[in-house]
Parts: C-alpha cells; sequence; structure tokens
C-alpha cells in the first residue's frame, strides 16, 4: 500500500510539472493564421544573394513565388474580417485596415499599383491578386481562395493577431 501512495505521488508530481512545463513552452500569445501580402518580384530584378527578396512556397513546398521580403500590409494592420463567398465556390475575406494600415496601402496602391501582390497565411503561399486601386474605405477584399471552414478559421483568429502584434 505504502507503495502504491508513493507511485501516485510521483506520478501526480510529474504531471504536474509536465503540465507546467508544457504551458510555459507553449506560448499562447503567438499569432496565428497570420496573413501577410507581398508585392511579387522577378528573382532577376535584384542584384544576386539579396536579402530584399525571397521564395515562398505553398504548404505542399510547390508553387513558387519570389515576393519582397517586407509585406505591404500584414495581421497588424487588419482590425476586423469579413467572410465573402466567391462565384468559384471558395470563400475570400474582407479585411478592415487601421489607421497604419491604411497610409501604407495608401503608399502601395500609389507605387505598385495595377501589380501582382502574393497573400502569404503563416508564410505559406495562399494566392495571388492585382493590387486594385486605393479607395478611402479601408477595405481590403482578398479574393476567394478558401474553404468556408479555413476562411472562418483566419477570420477568427483577426482581431486577436490584432491586438498580439499591435502590443
Amino acid at each position: 500500500m505504502k507503495r502504491i501512495r508513493q507511485y501516485v505521488g510521483l506520478v501526480g508530481i510529474a504531471s504536474l510539472v509536465l503540465c507546467m512545463t508544457g504551458c510555459a513552452l507553449f506560448n499562447w500569445n503567438t499569432p496565428v493564421f497570420c496573413l501577410s501580402l507581398h508585392r511579387e518580384v522577378r528573382r532577376n530584378a535584384f542584384a544576386p544573394e539579396t536579402a530584399l527578396i525571397q521564395p515562398v512556397y505553398d504548404v505542399m513546398g510547390r508553387n513558387e513565388h519570389i515576393v519582397s521580403r517586407f509585406p505591404i500590409v500584414d495581421s497588424s494592420c487588419f482590425g476586423d474580417a469579413e467572410l465573402v463567398r466567391g462565384d468559384n465556390g471558395k470563400w475570400g475575406l474582407r479585411m478592415k485596415l487601421d489607421r497604419k494600415g491604411m497610409g501604407l496601402w495608401r503608399q502601395a496602391t500609389g507605387e505598385y499599383g495595377n501589380q501582382t501582390m502574393v497573400i502569404l497565411l503563416d508564410g505559406y503561399f495562399c494566392g495571388t491578386m492585382m493590387i486594385p486601386p486605393y479607395d478611402e474605405s479601408g477595405i481590403l477584399m482578398l479574393p476567394p481562395l478558401w474553404s468556408e471552414m479555413e476562411a472562418r478559421r483566419i477570420a477568427s483568429h483577426v482581431a486577436s493577431n490584432y491586438r498580439k502584434t499591435n502590443k
């Protein structure tokens, strides 16, 4: 009986230590499902071995695109998102830009208007779109690229990602 109590006590302590370590290692404040929009560039438009551009791929490691390393706008600029059903049966996102995002977007549309922009989710390629003309609404429409479940999951993290990236 004494051995059983010791065993139960050790298991309890081990479980407590494991739980505390796991909670400390898993950072609940890390943003997930982060969107970033990058300008697509030609590889040969920059000097070889430059750090200003980078290749990005889809989650399967295919579909390479070369993008500017620095995003035009990202999750730190999106305060809210709404789902929008596309004609292709997929879902897009209607992103609400904050004040900083509107300024960055205004600059990007003036400088890079009608160029291709690459949409990344957590650093992985999702799709492309043309940079549309600037409008004062503060709304940025991302094309229908996702299933409804994927779009809902992304949209559900927009507000918390905004808070986490703007601490």
